[in-house]
């Protein structure tokens, strides 16, 4: 063996050799630290995490009361806006409106139950028309029908899954329901309708919040649409009262004057006064239950097709009589092709028969009357045109007004005033319009629009 072996054994054998305790070695022996230094930076993590966490919560906290302050603050000034609204269906479209605004979603509407008949009725709806959806009676087993059952307010976060609710309204209306939101409508211990809202923005689910706000709205509207009920009810009760007493004196009057001792030819014509009084006097007492019916929304209107050329064809020939006695000409144009309008043949006949009488009784002898209708897309126009004295401008805002007469030449309102009003409403009823053209001394013409039937489209139910 030779040194340089010995040199390598020697080497060999010490580094086996353990460094004994306190020894110093060629590198320093320090602790390692590693895990202690992931434990810390976890911690740190968790702690920035939970306090960004809480942040978000607090931000979100504050948010919600924000938007329940604002919510808060809306209803206050919605009670003002609803106090001081006594025109019902303008109240029950404000309603649904701030409704729809409250609770964030795409519609409302409003149900009504009939004080005297019990059914549940609609009266307002988004996007709706009163005509499409009021003659439908909503059944007690539906969502709306619970709800005044229960006198609770009900969510359905998904209608399809309900069997309380049903797609009539839908189907007829062209509207799709997603989730629902009810809450009665309380006056005291006395649910007078629904509150209404449908498919909250992005369809989200509805809230406690949500209910809370509506119920809140739903107790303020129920106040403010009895009040305008009342109110509506006390002004036509007392403009009838005043429109019956002047017919009401008159037959008192000479009725006291038959008993007295007077000429047998007076006696006639006294009792021609009366019986003529008595004939307005039940005029006016069934103009003013139709027009109650129809305001109230309580008539019964069909919704049946109408051939409109048999419509004005009858209510022409009832008052060419009266037209010829007085030497009037009556025409009517008509176009071959007359589309079929959804309604009340009836009522329309009513309509007509009213524009058609008017035209004759304040036309000149030998004068003229035209009855047209034209057709243009989706509505018809029926017109009535006289060769009258014409109706004064300050008086044409106000003809379709209750009560309201023209007086005559002779400087005598004529008729009961309701004639007209009845009209509008019966028009309206059926989704159209009515207006009037008139100039002094040269006549007058009213006009009134109808929605045409929708065809059914290939498909469609």
């Amino acid at each position: 063996m030779n040194a340089s072996d010995h040199a390598e054994k020697t080497t060999d054998v010490q580094q086996e050799k353990p460094a004994p305790a306190g020894a110093v070695t060629g590198r320093e022996q320090r602790p390692s630290n590693t895990g202690s230094t992931k434990a810390d930076s976890a911690s740190r993590m968790s702690l920035q995490e939970a306090i960004a966490y809480l942040e978000t919560q607090i931000a979100r906290v504050e948010e919600m009361q924000q938007k329940h302050i604002a919510r808060l603050e809306r209803i206050i000034e919605v009670s003002r806006i609803l106090n001081s609204n006594l025109n019902l269906q303008a109240l029950l479209e404000d309603i649904i409106s701030i409704a729809t605004e409250l609770t964030n979603t795409e519609a409302s509407s409003i149900l009504l139950v009939d004080k005297k008949t019990g059914e549940l009725h609609f009266e307002a709806a988004t996007g709706v028309k009163k005509h499409e959806v009021a003659t439908e009676v909503v059944p007690p087993h539906s969502v709306a029908g619970w709800v005044v059952r229960e006198n609770t307010p009900l969510v359905i976060d998904d209608v399809s899954q309900d069997p309380r609710w049903s797609r009539k309204i839908d189907d007829a209306t062209g509207f799709t329901t997603r989730s629902i939101l009810g809450v009665p409508l309380r006056v005291k211990d006395r649910v007078i309708g629904v509150l209404e809202v449908l498919n909250k923005i992005n369809d989200e689910p509805f809230t406690e919040d949500d209910v809370q706000t509506l119920c809140v709205l739903a107790d303020q509207a129920a106040v403010a649409i009895e009040n305008a009920r009342l109110f509506q009810q006390s002004d036509l009760i007392s403009e009838v009262v005043h429109e019956l007493r002047t017919p009401l004196t008159s037959i008192r009057g000479y009725s006291q004057l038959l008993l007295s001792d007077i000429k047998p030819e007076l006696k006639r014509q006294f009792a021609e006064t009366i019986n003529r009084e008595a004939i307005r006097l039940g005029q006016l007492v069934n103009d003013f239950l139709e027009l109650a019916r129809l305001e109230s929304g309580r008539a019964h209107i069909a919704q049946d097709p109408v051939d409109l050329r048999q419509v004005i064809e009858e209510a022409v020939s009832i008052i060419r009589p009266q037209a010829a006695e007085r030497d009037i000409t009556v025409n009517v144009d008509l176009p071959e092709d007359i589309p079929t309008v959804i309604g009340d043949a009836a009522r329309l006949k009513q309509v007509l028969l009213n524009l058609a009488s008017n035209a004759v009784k304040y036309n000149k002898d030998g004068g003229r009357v035209d009855v047209s209708l034209t057709v243009d897309k989706d509505r018809v126009t029926i017109a009535v045109k006289d060769t009258g004295r014409g109706i004064a401008p300050e008086d044409l805002p106000h003809v379709f007004e209750k009560f309201y007469r023209v007086v005559d030449s002779e400087q005598e309102a004529v008729g009961t005033g309701l004639g007209l009003s009845i009209a509008k409403q019966i028009v309206e009823s059926h989704g159209g319009e009515i207006w009037v053209k008139s100039e002094v001394g040269v006549g007058s013409t009213f006009a009134f629009t109808l929605p045409v039937a929708q065809k059914t489209k290939p498909g469609q139910r």
